[in-house]
């Protein structure tokens, strides 16, 4: 069986390394960069990360290790993305995964000939075949481009294009936007600036990195797994009112949804700078005019720079659009599990999911399944197309309707429904 893998972050490498555990031995894996990493590798020649000079994980280091290879005692506990970067380059190095890998190759097509055919089409003009296919691109580097009434005279860029402060230091700077990079990206801002702005059009639950006694949050959340879900909110929330404190008399609005129904805010130095002045919180953009940026509730202030942290969209540039539309129905994706095409059994999907918790992590797990599968000891379910209807509708109520928590999952039950499934007998 041959086997082709796009993308060597760390979703590709975890699969690469499981796969190769398990038997599989034909296995080519396409990197259109020159080193591995995938978002974690910061290059002037990477186009394709979004990661910038001050980005640290947000998860912890406890947290964020493969099953079989943690990281080093001596990292901190939010590693800084050079480390990450390293650790992931260990893993290759310790499991031999480098000889798999090839470099500067950008698959340009992949054209499903038959089943088990898949034709692959390199952007050097190079053409191979291969009997699967595992998609491993990422979902964090194709910006979301939000549109405007009126126009900008000043400049707006992506938060993917960010890469440090320097160029704004003395400008105007709206960061639009509450995710995580957002965030990163507003407080790294403000160190060296006195006019910077955050538009936020929700509110949001903001989770620092320490909890109590300085242990990580997320290690805590996982030591409190034992108790009931509706528990464990009002534990948490009781925490954040006394940690955090009520943000809405610096302008942030209120969250409109409850705990766990977003994607978490993990960041602790965002709240320290708006109670100290430095960061602005503003309302949505109702419209642009000129190097005004008007708000919904009336203020108009002038700004130099625009950098809009609005998230990524989903995309498969090597499929056409009719295959597309066989797992994806606008920005809801029809794979059972985020793994599993519901009428092909040779292509596979790894690290399409964004978990509350380390996505490469759950990847591991999602490679060990689709391995079991390969190998004939895992079968799919005989209704897979109701099952994914299922899911589809299950995931939007469980989260808000929207596109960036179209893939989101919970950290520790996506964790134990594949894990139930790996250890299965079927």
């Amino acid at each position: 069986m041959k086997i082709c893998i796009i993308g060597a972050g760390p979703s590709g490498l975890t699969t690469l390394k499981t796969l190769l555990e398990n038997g599989f031995k034909d296995i080519v894996v396409y990197e259109k960069n020159d080193d591995i990493g995938g978002n974690w590798y910061l290059s002037e020649n990477n186009n394709h990360s979004s990661a910038y000079e001050t980005l640290n994980i947000i998860t912890s280091k406890k947290m964020s290790s493969f099953s079989d290879f943690p990281m080093p005692d001596n990292y901190p506990d939010y590693p800084p993305h050079w480390l990450v970067l390293e650790y992931f380059k260990n893993y290759a190095k310790n499991f031999n995964l480098y000889d798999y890998i090839r470099f500067n190759s950008e698959v340009i097509k992949v054209r499903r000939i038959s089943d088990y055919n898949y034709e692959i089409v390199l952007k050097d003009g190079k053409v191979e075949n291969y009997n699967v296919v595992i998609v491993c691109n990422g979902h964090h580097w194709d910006p979301y481009i939000p549109k405007f009434e009126g126009e900008f005279k000043g400049e707006i860029i992506h938060s993917h294009y960010y890469k440090n402060p320097n160029p704004f230091k003395g400008k105007k700077v709206l960061i639009v936007g509450a995710g995580n990079s957002a965030c990163d990206i507003a407080v790294d801002i403000c160190r060296i600036n006195k006019n910077t702005a955050i538009s936020i059009r929700r509110g949001y639950y903001f989770i620092p990195k320490f909890a109590l006694f300085g242990i990580p949050s997320d290690y805590f959340h996982s030591k409190i797994q034992f108790l009931p879900k509706n528990i464990r909110k009002l534990l948490i929330k009781s925490l954040l009112k006394v940690i955090v404190g009520d943000l809405s008399k610096y302008g942030m609005p209120k969250p409109d949804h409850d705990l766990f129904q977003t994607h978490p805010i993990v960041n602790s130095e965002l709240v320290y700078y708006i109670k100290h002045g430095r960061i602005k919180i503003r309302p949505e953009i109702f419209k642009l005019d000129g190097y005004s940026v008007i708000f919904k509730n009336g203020i108009s202030e002038e700004y130099e720079i625009i950098i809009l942290a609005t998230g990524y969209k989903i995309s498969f540039p090597f499929f056409d659009e009719n295959f597309k539309k066989t797992f994806l129905d606008g920005y809801k994706v029809k794979l059972f599990l985020n793994i599993f095409h519901p009428n092909f059994r040779d292509i596979f999907f790894v690290g399409l999911i964004q978990p509350d918790g380390c996505l490469w992590v759950l990847s591991e797990l999602q490679a060990k399944l689709i391995s079991k599968f390969l190998k004939g000891d895992y079968k799919l379910p005989n209704n897979i197309l109701e099952v994914i209807e299922s899911q589809i509708k299950e995931q939007f109520k469980k989260y808000l309707n929207t596109p960036r928590h179209s893939i989101e999952v919970d950290f520790y039950e996506y964790k134990q429904k594949i894990m139930k499934l790996i250890s299965s007998k079927n």
